[in-house]
């Protein structure tokens, strides 16, 4: 966002209910999570944009993991105001494997407990999913997590329902998908080339963890898709 800024792009990066210093939703708004899923995230964040009077004119979208789908899920409700889409994480995943990654990651792990063994078992996902040995990056991305432990559920519960391969082939504005190879996402590359040869693909570094701990991959990638 910062390079972004320089070259005289307006970036907002608006935190994700549940997550950061956003609202965490109410009861209501949760049976409604349960039942519209990424549609409910994708309207709360358009809502966000309109209000910044940015759905006046045509925008791009960078989203990472999650905001990957919801790019998706932006694009293919709005091709009159999304103009492209960068998904950092191969997020286009069939049903099989995402009632697979369902099992795996939709689990409440750091869920507060009186002793705070949350506490370390966040510390220690955060080592297996590739954080490296940034000090300030890891104790930042522990807070998030703590933080968003509810939050965290509901959006993965929203990404793994998506019918992702039907909402990925009705977007109609330029795709980018970056992933690195050490990525839980890197699996599903291939998926993304199988259903839409027309779509540009890239690699980057830093596992899970690529904005962040390759910000110049993803400066090189979205650089070269916007010329291409």
């Amino acid at each position: 966002m910062l390079h972004y800024a320089t070259q005289g792009f307006a970036c907002y990066a608006p935190d994700m209910p549940g997550f950061g210093a956003s609202f965490d939703p109410t009861p209501d708004q949760i049976v409604e999570i349960k039942r519209t899923g990424t549609k409910w995230f994708a309207s709360i964040f358009m809502t966000a944009l309109e209000r910044l009077g940015i759905t006046k004119q045509r925008f791009h979208i960078i989203g990472h993991h999650s905001g990957a789908s919801l790019a998706t899920q932006i694009a293919a409700d709005h091709p009159d105001l999304v103009q492209s889409i960068c998904q950092i994480g191969a997020t286009t995943i069939g049903s099989e494997e995402r009632q697979r990654m369902r099992e795996i990651y939709l689990v409440a792990f750091n869920q507060p407990t009186p002793d705070g063994t949350h506490l370390q078992k966040t510390w220690d996902y955060l080592g297996k999913m590739g954080i490296g040995g940034d000090l300030e990056l890891r104790q930042r991305e522990a807070l998030d997590h703590i933080r968003a432990w509810k939050g965290r559920m509901l959006i993965y519960g929203a990404v793994w329902n998506q019918d992702a391969e039907r909402l990925f082939l009705q977007v109609k504005c330029p795709i980018l998908v970056i992933c690195a190879r050490d990525d839980v996402l890197w699996e599903h590359m291939e998926n993304v080339k199988r259903l839409r040869a027309d779509a540009r693909t890239g690699v980057v570094s830093g596992a899970n963890f690529s904005p962040d701990l390759d910000v110049e991959g993803v400066i090189r990638e979205w650089d070269g898709f916007q010329a291409a």
